[in-house]
This record gives structure tokens, C-alpha cells and sequence, in this order.
């Protein structure tokens, strides 16, 4: 049986690490056959939201989007989801940002376009195949 480290913390929650966890729960006479994380390793991604979303120029399936992560600017990204409109709450890779399989973030140019970061989908978070389109998160989200 599966069941998520945060279903069993809201039942007992023993001020231990998850390794402790399990092996305490283990000692107990049920066994772990794995901890396996949710989401894949990713770093540098931050909570963003679109303030403008208009259709690239030289690519019909693109958008040209400008993103406020907190900064004192805006960022400029290029973006292919069909999803992407003006303010959604979004998951920002920033440049710098790595993400599962030791994908880099870096500034670059798509069809003569900045793009300065990437808006994220489950996929491409190592959180889930779904790849339709970007996270669109809660608009209360921080």
C-alpha cells in the first residue's frame, strides 16, 4: 500500500526526519519497502505571475509574456503552453534554475524573442506526465 508522508504526519507527527520515520515504522513490525519523493530535484523556481501575454511574432505557437517573480523588474519569457493568459500564477524556472535530468536555465533568444526564465508544467517539474500545459496555481499563492 501507498500512502504519502503527509497523510501519515497529520495522524502522528514525531518530531524525526522521514529516514527515522521509516525505519520506526519498520521496528513496529510494518515494513517499508520505499520512500520514493514526489517530485523530481529541481531548485531556483519561484512563484510567478503573468502581467502580460500576447502572441510571439514570429511563431504562431508562442507567447510573449512578461512575469513578475518579486523582482525590481520584470521578466521577459517566451512561452509555447496554451494555457499561458495575464494573471495567472505561475511556476517560474528563473535563469540559473535546475531542473529533473540536470536541465539548466538559461537566458535565451526563441525566433529573435528574450526569454529569460521558463513557466512550468507537472512534466517538466518531474511531478507528473502531465505536460498539457503550465501550473497554474492559486491566485492567493505567494
Amino acid at each position: 500500500m501507498k500512502f504519502s508522508e503527509l497523510w501519515l504526519r497529520e495522524w502522528v507527527n514525531p518530531a524525526i526526519s522521514s529516514e527515522a520515520l521509516s525505519d520506526q515504522i519498520t521496528m513496529a513490525g510494518l515494513e517499508v519497502d520505499g520512500v520514493d519523493p514526489v517530485a523530481g530535484a529541481f531548485n531556483g523556481v519561484v512563484v510567478g505571475e503573468v502581467v502580460e501575454c500576447g502572441q510571439h511574432p514570429n511563431a504562431d505557437k508562442l507567447r510573449v509574456t512578461k512575469v513578475n517573480v518579486g523582482g525590481d523588474r520584470l521578466l521577459d519569457i517566451v512561452c509555447g503552453a496554451p494555457n499561458c493568459r495575464t494573471g495567472l500564477k505561475v511556476a517560474v524556472a528563473t535563469v540559473g534554475a535546475v531542473l529533473p535530468g540536470d536541465f539548466k536555465i538559461k537566458a535565451a533568444k526563441l525566433r529573435g524573442e528574450p526569454s529569460e526564465g521558463m513557466l512550468c508544467s507537472f512534466s517538466e517539474l518531474g511531478i507528473s506526465d502531465d505536460h498539457d500545459g503550465i501550473i497554474e496555481l492559486p491566485l492567493d499563492a505567494p
